[in-house]
């Protein structure tokens, strides 16, 4: 793509009525489940010329987040009402497959599709892919804040206070722990697998060599890191702290010792960060209104920018890295096509 010429074209905008607390793509592009903070589970067709949301399932008081199964076949929701349910993507018929007093708000499937990892509280479950319990482990140390499955493994990754553990669930359970002082906040592989990193609330991101089982740190923000996000290299990951992106390379040695870039586009702090699956550039959204698009081997200014009616709350990559979903805190949904 011509980087002068690339730009996030609007396909649609339409106003959901509700919050989104989370979205997600369907594998083929075509489809956008979004979680509605006041309950509704709603289904947008990407590809009509006037994209509607249609009601086909709710939580009780307010949905939570939602995860498709890479396959395409299973996407589970949870919500407020304490309940995980696993719906099938062509007849959105559902089935309950976990309830519990407390809110399940993490739920992420394997690569691998098999397993789905839901988090509540302290508690960690795997279930396989038609919703039986396959693991129920150890309590966590702190209330979990984040999942993150290596690709193309069994091994999964569960953040949270007092540090992170990771567990390898195939061919046997293997657990090893990651003890930290402190809070982390957000979790996540490179794309190859080799380092796991963690956004912490203390103004630090440390992060692990799982082969070398060496584990290292980054400092110098001025306060909590809550959004990190890996390149597809696996090269690059993306930090953002109150309005200030900044970027590590861990190529070769990695990032210890070096400076890092800052990509200075925002007049307010950052709330969402999102590098392209399969492609270079990394999107961002701030408390501004705004987007911007970054192509990193021109990180001087953003490639392309665009106004929200409100600050920016959700910001959804398709797998393909060609549409990027926008919601603004008002509740209303923009749809973006790459072009140029």
């Amino acid at each position: 793509m011509n980087a002068r010429a690339l730009r996030l074209e609007l396909r649609a905008r339409l106003d959901l009525g509700d919050y989104a607390a989370d979205a997600v793509w369907s594998p083929d592009g075509r489809n956008l489940v979004v979680a509605g903070g006041q309950g509704a589970l709603l289904w947008v067709d990407c590809t009509a010329a006037d994209a509607g949301a249609q009601r086909f399932g709710e939580h009780a008081g307010g949905a939570l987040t939602v995860a498709w199964q890479g396959a395409g076949r299973w996407l589970a929701s949870s919500g407020q009402d304490g309940e995980v349910r696993l719906w099938d993507a062509r007849t959105r018929e559902s089935r309950l497959i976990h309830a519990a007093a407390q809110w399940s708000e993490l739920l992420a499937f394997a690569s691998h599709g098999r397993l789905l990892a839901v988090g509540t509280g302290r508690a960690l479950r795997i279930f396989d892919s038609a919703g039986a319990l396959r693991e129920l482990l150890p309590p966590q140390t702190g209330v979990i804040a984040a999942l993150a499955w290596r690709a193309k493994t069994s091994e999964l990754a569960a953040a949270g206070n007092g540090g992170m553990r990771l567990y390898r669930l195939e061919p046997q359970l293997l657990v090893r722990d990651y003890p930290l002082q402190g809070a982390c906040l957000s979790a996540g592989f490179s794309a190859d697998g080799r380092v796991l990193a963690a956004g912490m609330q203390d103004g630090s991101v440390h992060y692990w060599h799982i082969g070398a089982a060496t584990q290292a740190q980054l400092s110098g923000y001025g306060t909590k890191v809550a959004l990190t996000s890996w390149s597809a290299t696996g090269r690059l990951l993306a930090t953002a702290a109150d309005q200030q992106i900044v970027i590590w390379d861990f190529a070769g040695a990695g990032p210890a010792g070096s400076e890092p870039r800052q990509l200075d586009g925002h007049t307010a702090r950052l709330t969402q960060l999102a590098f392209q699956p399969l492609g270079p550039l990394l999107a961002a959204g701030a408390r501004d209104r705004r987007i911007t698009l970054w192509r990193l081997a021109q990180p001087q200014r953003p490639v392309d920018a665009c106004l929200l009616g409100d600050e920016v709350a959700l910001l959804r990559w398709s797998n393909d890295g060609r549409q990027l979903a926008a919601a603004d805190r008002n509740g209303v949904l923009s749809l973006y096509v790459l072009s140029g």
